[in-house]
């Protein structure tokens, strides 16, 4: 189907997913580029659109043919494509899909995101924590909305292939220490005395990386057994949020790789 008017209903429709408001009111999101739309078409979750600016060179075959997009692809003049994207030099390619319904399942190893602001930090976070093992994201109350544009670029597909959930953090932590009763809480605090290669992080372990400015909140702080910090050699006094957990989840993956060694 060819829309040309940047006003048609569907393109107003899809503008709307630029905003957290019209996700949560139409249970979609974007996606922008060949490479995260590939990323998409061979994920579980279900596209609604696929999105061609005819303008731009044609999609690769794999792609536009894709079986999930029969009867679904849709080809917009430049004006209705650049309505919708949420990039300001846009790539050709974009879709739609469907928000995944998700409830906590509480996994063994699991990253908490207590108030991340940036959507390029949280999505970071989330290709880190793809990257190393950690199958499960709370995304606490004051954390930027995953489904985010800037989040999902910045998760480079990562968020596909993870369980990302919303809801609050305290809350959240306290149920999964129910469940792994053996499990560890880890936060990272600037002033803790203890490296982060010091803590036991092998096995069950839910990682929580805090704020932006303020670092963890004290309710979910109180929550942690342990509080670690990066060692550094330079005069830096921290790292920013999203290299600071990448540090940390690596170093969990570390520790865990040795143990089943």
């Amino acid at each position: 189907m060819y829309i040309e008017s940047a006003h048609n209903d569907r393109v107003r429709a899809w503008a709307r997913l630029k905003t957290r408001r019209g996700r949560e009111r139409l249970g979609l999101f974007l996606v922008e580029g060949e490479r995260l739309v590939a990323e998409l078409l061979n994920s579980p979750l279900r596209l609604e659109a696929l999105l061609w600016n005819v303008a731009s060179d044609e999609p690769p075959d794999a792609l536009w043919r894709h079986p999930k997009a029969d009867g679904r692809r849709y080809e917009l003049s430049p004006q209705a494509f650049a309505a919708v994207a949420d990039t300001e030099t846009p790539q050709g390619l974009m879709a739609v899909a469907a928000i995944p319904r998700a409830e906590p399942r509480y996994g063994p190893r699991v990253l908490v995101l207590d108030a991340i602001q940036d959507p390029g930090n949280a999505g970071t976070l989330v290709r880190s924590a793809e990257a190393f093992g950690f199958g499960e994201i709370l995304f606490g109350t004051g954390t930027a909305d995953p489904y985010a544009p800037k989040v999902v670029r910045a998760s480079m597909g990562g968020l596909f292939r993870v369980h990302a959930i919303a809801g609050d953090a305290e809350a959240y932590l306290r149920a999964w220490r129910d469940r792994h009763p053996d499990g560890v809480i880890v936060a990272t605090a600037a002033d803790a005395s203890e490296r982060c290669d010091e803590a036991p992080m092998a096995g069950e372990v839910a990682v929580v990386i805090g704020n932006e400015a303020r670092g963890v909140s004290d309710a979910v702080r109180q929550l942690a057994q342990r509080c670690v910090a990066i060692p550094m050699a330079g005069k830096a006094e921290s790292l920013n949020a999203a290299m600071a957990g990448t540090i940390l989840l690596y170093e969990a993956y570390r520790q865990a790789s040795n143990r089943a060694i």
